[in-house]
C-alpha cells in the first residue's frame, strides 16, 4: 500500500507539474525579476503548489477511508491552497494571509488533528487538554481546551510561514519537506508508533512533492509559489501531530528552518521593519553571498536536515533534547561564520 501510494503520487506529480506550469503562463501567473530579494534573471510561473496538491489528494482519497481527521487536513489545505492561487496570481497584504493561515489551521483542528499532550524530556507526558471549557452551541456539545487550542494553531501558522521563509531558492523547500515527509513516513511506520494511516500520508507526500521537484530543482521551471509552501507547511505540521507523531522529529528534520524563521522575525522586528517584509538575509541567502552556487547551497541544506532528522528516528526524548541544543549551536555558527565571510569579503572587495 505505502509503495502504491508513493508511486501513484510521484506519477502524478511528474504529469501534473508540465500542465500547471502551461496553466499559470497561459494566465501570466509569473515570478518576475526586479525585486532586491530575487535571485532568479528570467520569469518563471508560479502555482507549483496546484500540482503538488492534486499529486497529493488524489491517492490520498483513493487509499484512505473517509474520517473526520482526514476531512479536516483536507479542509484545512484546500483553503489555503486557494488563498494561495490568489496570493500567487494578485498578491494579498500580510496581515490578510495570516488571518487565513489561522482559519485553515482551525479547521484542520476542528477535525480532530492538534496537539493533546508533550513527552517531556526528563520523562513522562505534559497532558494539554486537562483543562477543558464545556461549550454549548444549540444543539452541539462540546469541549474547548484553551491552551491545547492555542499551541495546536501556534504549531500549525509557525511551520507554514516557515517553510515559506525556505522557499527562497530553486528546490530548496520542496527537497526539505521531501525529506521531512520520509523521516514522519519512517517514524510512523515504525514499531514504536505503527500508525499506518499516517505513514501512507507521509508517504505520499513524499511522492508528490518528488514528483514536483525535477521541475523545481535549479534551473527551476516552475516555483512552489505561495499556494506551494503555505500547503506544505500546513501538511507537515499535520504530519507531525496526526494521532500523536512526534513534534521532537519534525522540530529537527525542520529545525534549521525554524531556527532561521525565528531568527528572520527577530532580526527584522529589531531593524524595526515588518516581520512579514521579505529580505535576503535567510541561511540560503548567506551561503550564496558567501560564494556557493545555488546547487551546493541547497544539497548542503539537505544534508543538515537528513543528518538531523535520521539522528531523531534513533534516539530518546533526552537524546533529541541535546540534539535540538547541537543543531541550535551549529546554525547559530553557521550564520555567524558566514555574516564574518560575508563581511571580510566586503571590505576586500
Amino acid at each position: 500500500m505505502y509503495l502504491i501510494g508513493f508511486l501513484l503520487a510521484l506519477v502524478i506529480g511528474l504529469i501534473a507539474t508540465p500542465w500547471v506550469r502551461r496553466l499559470a503562463v497561459k494566465q501570466g501567473i509569473m515570478d518576475i525579476p526586479g525585486e532586491a530579494r530575487r535571485i532568479h534573471s528570467r520569469p518563471v510561473a508560479r502555482l507549483g503548489g496546484l500540482a503538488i496538491y492534486a499529486a497529493f489528494v488524489i491517492p490520498l482519497l483513493l487509499l484512505l477511508p473517509a474520517s473526520r481527521p482526514l476531512f479536516g487536513l483536507l479542509g484545512g489545505v484546500t483553503i489555503l491552497l486557494l488563498v494561495g492561487i490568489v496570493d500567487d496570481s494578485r498578491g494579498l497584504g500580510p496581515w490578510t494571509k495570516l488571518v487565513w493561515q489561522i482559519l485553515a489551521a482551525c479547521v484542520a483542528l476542528a477535525g480532530g488533528i492538534g496537539i493533546t499532550a508533550i513527552t517531556s524530556p526528563f520523562g513522562g507526558t505534559i497532558t494539554l487538554n486537562s483543562w477543558n471549557i464545556p461549550v454549548q452551541l444549540g444543539l452541539l456539545h462540546f469541549n474547548v481546551s484553551p491552551i491545547a487550542n492555542t499551541l495546536s494553531i501556534v504549531w500549525m501558522v509557525g511551520v507554514i510561514n516557515v517553510i515559506n521563509f525556505l522557499d527562497g531558492l530553486d528546490g530548496l523547500a520542496c527537497g526539505v519537506s521531501s525529506i521531512a515527509a520520509f523521516v514522519m513516513f519512517l517514524l510512523a511506520v515504525g514499531p514504536k508508533l505503527h500508525q499506518p494511516e499516517v505513514a501512507l500520508i507521509a508517504i505520499i507526500l513524499a511522492g508528490a512533492t518528488l514528483g514536483f521537484l525535477p521541475y523545481n530543482f535549479f534551473p527551476a521551471r516552475i516555483f512552489l509559489g505561495d499556494s506551494g509552501s503555505y500547503f506544505l507547511g500546513l501538511t507537515l505540521s499535520l504530519l507531525a501531530i496526526y494521532s500523536g507523531a512526534k513534534l521532537a522529529t519534525a522540530g529537527l528534520v525542520l529545525g534549521f528552518t525554524i531556527i532561521d524563521g525565528a531568527w528572520t522575525v527577530l532580526r527584522r522586528l529589531y531593524r524595526r521593519t515588518s516581520p512579514f517584509k521579505a529580505d535576503k538575509g535567510h541561511l540560503h541567502h548567506l551561503l550564496l553571498e558567501a560564494g556557493l552556487s545555488q546547487r551546493q547551497a541547497v544539497v548542503g541544506l539537505y544534508l543538515l536536515s537528513l543528518v538531523f532528522g535520521l539522528s531523531a528516528l534513533i534516539t530518546g526524548s533526552f537524546s533529541k533534547l541535546i540534539i535540538l541544543v547541537v543543531l541550535l549551536l551549529t546554525t547559530a555558527t553557521l550564520i555567524t561564520s558566514l555574516m564574518v565571510v560575508i563581511s571580510r569579503k566586503g571590505r576586500t572587495s
